[in-house]
């Protein structure tokens, strides 16, 4: 019998926490489902524990593969998904038990392309709500989500896919996947496309995720290697989505925008904490101003502008007049920007 819902579930170095995950998956008050751990070539036990869960019940299958990155193992995930919709939970993160009915109910009910919700921030010290970006409680229609997606940065509804449900018909008819070639902020470039692809959306103020900050994970390492090159892969992909849909001209000061408040600052920190020598993090910093798409966000947003916060105009000028010693002076005395990749 096929499934109402698919939900892949990538599994790298979450051995600490992928039984919490599978256990909440297994209590879905959703029966009609399939789960899908995917092993992207995990050296822990991660493989092996999924192989147990799927021992135990039948709607568990598990795929192992050679590490290729997250974009890549939910790929592998999506390309056997039987679900009329497809979801996505990160191994080290887990569920409400309504989660997958109360969304698959919407999007049955008001025949939704997608179906979204809030979701949790969970630390060592306290849990965080985090509601939907997007009006919740009705029907957005494509009309809608053409204006949402002018603002797509700046209201970071693009970010994270695990808050989503998705018809697969509808990413199927646009072929749509994550792009492999980016193993670092996956989720936007993948939801820019969903996004654009969707006839209706509906969110739902409720906390069906718990995100999990886990301090093993790439997102929250204080220096990532390849950010540099996965943030620039990111600004291709996005750019290319604009051009190819003719969306250039209304989305561009979102993105750079975005880039300025949020990206420049990281790929700045970023550089400032790696282990390289004082004289070697202010070549860095240098290379990190050369990139096209700093430039072009630099050039383009004004030191004034009324979305930019009073460290960010900061960070901005001293970009404009190219200042790595003061750059590296300003993130080490501040540490580590608060925000994401997207």
């Amino acid at each position: 019998m096929t499934p109402l819902v698919s939900i892949i579930v990538p599994m790298y170095n979450v051995e600490s926490f992928i039984e919490e995950c599978a256990e909440s998956l297994l209590r879905q008050t959703l029966s009609s489902i399939e789960i899908i751990f995917v092993n992207d070539g995990s050296p822990d036990r991660s493989g092996d524990i999924a192989e147990a869960y799927a021992k135990r019940d039948a709607r568990i299958q598990v795929i192992h593969k050679p590490n290729g990155g997250l974009s890549s193992a939910r790929n592998a995930g999506m390309k056997i998904a039987r679900g009329t919709y497809i979801g996505f939970v990160d191994g080290d993160d887990y569920v409400a038990e309504t989660m997958f009915q109360r969304l698959a109910e919407e999007a049955e009910k008001d025949r939704l392309d997608i179906a979204g919700c809030g979701f949790y921030k969970q630390t060592s010290q306290r849990r965080t709500y985090v509601p939907p970006q997007l009006e919740t409680a009705r029907v957005l229609t494509r009309e809608d989500i053409a204006e949402r997606l002018k603002q797509a940065h700046e209201s970071r509804f693009i970010w994270y896919v695990w808050r989503y449900l998705y018809r697969r018909e509808m990413l199927e008819r646009v072929n749509l996947s994550f792009d492999e070639e980016i193993r670092f902020a996956e989720d936007s470039p993948f939801n820019l496309s969903a996004f654009f692809a969707a006839k209706r959306v509906k969110m739902l103020d409720e906390g069906l995720y718990m995100y999990r900050e886990n301090p093993e994970s790439l997102t929250e390492a204080p220096y990532k290697p390849l950010m540099d090159e996965n943030l620039q892969k990111q600004y291709k992909a996005k750019t290319a989505f604009y051009e190819n849909h003719g969306l250039t001209d209304i989305c561009k000061e979102d993105l750079e925008t975005y880039i300025c408040k949020h990206q420049i600052p990281m790929l700045l920190a970023n550089a400032c904490a790696s282990s390289q020598s004082s004289r070697e993090i202010k070549t860095r910093i240098r290379h990190v101003l050369s990139y096209a798409m700093v430039q072009e966000a630099v050039r383009n947003t004004s030191w004034g502008h009324k979305k930019l916060l009073k460290g960010e105009r900061v960070v901005l000028g001293l970009c404009k007049l190219r200042q790595p010693f003061l750059l590296k002076l300003f993130f080490e005395r501040r540490g580590k920007p608060k925000g994401s990749a997207g």
